[in-house]
């Protein structure tokens, strides 16, 4: 069925490349994952067009989602969902060359866009534009990269002002439930770019990410998955988890002493 709409997709004169990526990429698809379907275009495709195709297999839609990316989202006629995400091929591979070229770390998922270019599924390539980066891309992980991220991040979580620690602190006196998880989710955000920077990965993105590090990642602060279910069971409940992203900073400054020395 997928197949099918690429098929149709490929018909559009906007479109440049079409590419199967998430967890069915890298063959981590359980029974809860969705279908990720990235389309470069050089231009948008009409809603009504993109409608006229999908509503030949799809049972509901909601089109012209912006919510992170320009996205349509489908539930699939045997009930799976379909995440349509488009993307200007140019300013994509513009984006990677910030980070992979001249080593531009960015605020969260430094070498997402990176990852997903180098291990997207390719069906459907005109003129082997997307065949082409993914070779141009698959190079050593850049040391300047490495340690761009780690200082930018680590200023954001503890050095910079004001700083993740000091802003989670905050809320976590005033007991600002949903400001805890703002903030903390902006920890995370840092602090797994961090990690993935020790270990010379690509960031595989938001989903499953301490599965990620403890099955792929050889270089982890101590007490890693410990701390992180200690700070997500606790941080709306007592002020004093603070302790905790005080220890999770410690052993992440200390892991990045002994990478980098």
């Amino acid at each position: 069925m997928v197949q099918d709409i690429f098929n149709e997709y490929a018909k559009f004169p906007q479109v440049r490349s079409m590419a199967v990526g998430g967890s069915r990429a890298v063959k981590r698809n359980d029974e809860y994952s969705d279908y990720d379907v990235y389309v470069y275009c050089t231009e948008p495709i009409p809603v009504k067009e993109r409608r006229r195709v999908l509503e030949q297999y799809c049972d509901s839609m909601v089109l012209d989602n912006h919510y992170r990316e320009h996205e349509d989202i489908c539930i699939m006629e045997d009930g799976t969902e379909l995440n349509i995400i488009y993307r200007d091929l140019d300013e994509c591979l513009a984006t990677i060359a910030r980070v992979a070229e001249d080593h531009e770390p960015l605020d969260s998922c430094s070498t997402g866009l990176w990852h997903n270019l180098l291990t997207g599924r390719i069906a459907y390539d005109k003129g082997g534009l997307l065949a082409a980066a993914k070779e141009k891309y698959t190079i050593p992980y850049p040391q300047e990269l490495k340690q761009n991220i780690i200082s930018y991040h680590m200023n954001l979580i503890k050095y910079g002002m004001p700083s993740f620690i000091a802003q989670i602190e905050k809320a976590m006196k005033r007991g600002d439930m949903v400001n805890i998880t703002k903030c903390v989710n902006r920890f995370f955000e840092s602090y797994f770019d961090i990690i993935f920077a020790l270990n010379e990965k690509l960031h595989p993105g938001e989903k499953r990410l301490v599965q990620v590090c403890t099955e792929e990642c050889s270089v982890l602060p101590v007490n890693f998955e410990l701390n992180i279910r200690l700070l997500c069971g606790s941080m709306c409940k007592d002020p004093a988890t603070i302790s905790v992203v005080n220890t999770m900073v410690t052993e992440l400054e200390k892991t990045i002493g002994q990478v980098l020395t």
